[in-house]
Parts: C-alpha cells; structure tokens; sequence
C-alpha cells in the first residue's frame, strides 16, 4: 500500500515532489506577501502621508513602492529555489548550481537597487528643477541635468563595480587599468577635456545667460544654446555660429546686454565761418537737449568745443542713454541728432564738410 508520504518522496527530474510542493507553497507566500505590501503601501501609507499635504512624501512613497515589491518576489524566488536543494553540479557542463543561483541573485539585486536610488536621483531632479524654476538665472537649468546626469553615470559605475566584484573579478587592478586607460584618454582628448572645464566656468561665472548679446573675438550675436562642449552663437546676419566652451577661458567675453545704459559719442564739425557767440549757443543748445530728454542719464555727460580742427570747428558730444536696448537706443539717437540739425538751423550754423580753399594771387604784367 502506497502511502501519502511515498508519494512525497517520489522524484520528478531528480527532485523529490516534497521538495516541489514546498517550493510552490513558498511562491505562494512570496506573492501574498507582495500583494499584502502593496495593499499596506497603496492604502494606509498613502492615506497617512495624504495628511502631511508634502510632495516629497508621495515621490518617495512612489519610488520605494516598486523596488521593494520585487526585491519580495526576488528574495521569495531565491528561498525556494534553495529549498529544492538541487544538485551542486551539473554533470555534462562541470558547473556548479549554487553558483549560477547565487550569481542571478546578484545580479537581480543589483538591478533592483540600482532601480530604487535611479527613482531617488529622479525625486533629487524634481526638486532641483523646481528650485531653478524660481532662479532668475537661465544657467541653473543647464545645470541641473549636468548633475543629474553626474549622478546617474557614478551610481552606474559604482553598480557595474560591485557586480564584478561579487563576480569574482579583482576591482583593484581593473581600477588600475582604467586608471592608465584615463590618462592615456586625457591626452588624447585635451580639447574635449578643455571645453568641458570651459562649460564649467560657464556655469559657475554666468558671464551671460541665455538670449543675451555677446562678442567674443569676432563672433558677435545672440546666446540660442549653451552646452556642455559648446555654445551657440545665432549672429545679426542669422548664421548660426558654434564656439568651443574652451575659448570662453582663453577669450574675454563681451555680454552687451548686462550694459547699465548705452553710450552717444561722436564730433560735431561746424564751419569756420561760425562766431565765437554762435559757437557757444551750439554748445549750451545741445546740453540743454540733453537735460531736458528724459531718456538720457543725466548724472554724467559731455559737451565741449574741443579743436579747431583742418576744415571744422569740432564740438565733441559724449553722453549715455538709459535704454539697453538696440531699437530703442537707435530711436532716441535718430531724435538726439534730428534736434541737434534743428538747433544748428535756427542758429544759422552750418556743418562743415571735407573743403579746400585756393587762394590765386593776379600778377601783374607789364608791357615791352
């Protein structure tokens, strides 16, 4: 008569059906456990942390929601896995079961947790880009995903590393290799290296933001785009122009759009046939434009007749107006040197233009 404990001692592919029943009971569990968690964390977490009225709460809630859920599948499939009690060699391959267990394992849960701090590096994102978001600096959002991406590319690193480690690989020496392999790369890519310490000035100085009108070297426009390698420059004739990150180290940048006004500087010739008196109605006419045109700063400005000079009276004109910006600036210059022809008219003055003059003397001549 066979017994119910026969039954249990009969084999299926080697394992005993005992063996097998335990390791579906202990599946079973695995998933009620899970389902068990999921019910604690969607239900009564979530309604608790509804009462704190805080973001971070539910983005952490959410990113630790599933990491654990399949770190309790992973750590449930391992046990039952164990409980088979399989074989410690596969005959026809010379491999050692436990070690291919034990090696998944590893590797299943170094993804997992890679998962869960890549859900926390995303919560860190959120927050930072919120926080640029109220900066008035435009260089806060190249910024953040420069160190977001940092993170991102260290924690993947360190993640591989482990998995080698746990593999049985010698991390020390593969860290010297890579060491010599880096500085062998360094030298090979000095610019590259260059223009990235040129983005990181970028972003620690804010020479310029971006839409600003800057001039470096010959290149002069509009900021479209900075990267980490490069920026692009759109100039006023529309070409689009790409500078190295690097010459913003080995160049001075001019940001005009940081200029606190803009300055009008030029020299007025009059004829010489102008008295002294009309010379001096010239002068005070033109201050008193400027004095009385609100758009011109008033704190510091020039006006003086300053030479007499090869065919004109000259009369040097140095002031500032408080608009930045071009079009307008254009605008208030357009009116600055219409009223200047206006007073030079009521005055009987006339501007002097390049001019000889020849002078003939008539000789005399006499006759026999």
């Amino acid at each position: 008569m066979i017994t119910f404990s026969d039954i249990l001692n009969q084999d299926i592919f080697g394992v005993s059906i005992e063996k097998l029943l335990m390791f579906f009971i202990i599946i079973l569990l695995t998933f009620i456990i899970r389902s068990v968690f999921l019910y604690i964390i969607e239900q009564k977490l979530t309604a608790l942390i509804k009462k704190t009225q805080t973001e971070f709460d539910d983005l952490l809630l959410n990113s630790i929601k599933n990491p654990l859920s399949h770190l309790i599948l992973l750590q449930g499939f391992y046990i039952a896995i164990i409980s088979l009690q399989l074989p410690e060699t596969i005959s026809q391959f010379d491999i050692t079961v436990s070690d291919i267990v034990r090696g998944i394992y590893v590797l299943a849960f170094s993804f997992i947790v890679l998962y869960f701090i890549f859900r926390v590096i995303d919560i860190i994102a959120f927050f930072l880009h919120r926080e640029a978001k109220k900066s008035s600096s435009t260089l806060d959002d190249q910024l953040v995903p420069l160190v977001v991406k940092s993170l991102r590319i260290l924690v993947i690193m360190v993640g591989v590393l482990f998995i080698l480690q746990n593999f049985g690989y010698n991390i020390t020496s593969l860290l010297a290799g890579l060491g010599l392999g880096g500085l062998a790369f360094a030298l090979a890519a000095q610019d590259t290296v260059s223009n990235l310490f040129g983005s990181i000035t970028i972003l620690s100085d804010k020479p310029f933001k971006l839409g600003e009108w800057i001039s470096i070297g010959d290149i002069e426009g509009t900021v479209e785009d900075i990267g980490f390698r490069s920026t692009r420059v759109r100039r006023f004739d529309q070409a689009l122009v790409t500078v190295p990150n690097s010459q913003f180290i080995k160049s001075g940048v001019i940001n005009y759009s940081a200029m606190k006004k803009r300055r009008i500087k030029f020299d007025l010739g009059v004829t010489y046939g102008t008295s002294a008196d009309k010379m001096k109605e010239v002068v005070e006419g033109i201050k008193k434009i400027i004095e009385e045109d609100h758009r011109f700063d008033h704190s510091f400005y020039m006006v003086k007749f300053t030479e007499f000079g090869a065919y004109s009276l000259n009369v040097f004109i140095y002031c500032f107006t408080k608009t930045t910006v071009w079009n307008d600036f254009l605008t208030v210059h357009e009116e600055f040197n219409l009223k200047i022809m206006h007073l030079l008219e009521d005055l009987g003055v006339e501007i002097a233009f390049p001019s000889q003059t020849l002078y003939l003397n008539q000789i005399k001549r006499s006759d026999g």
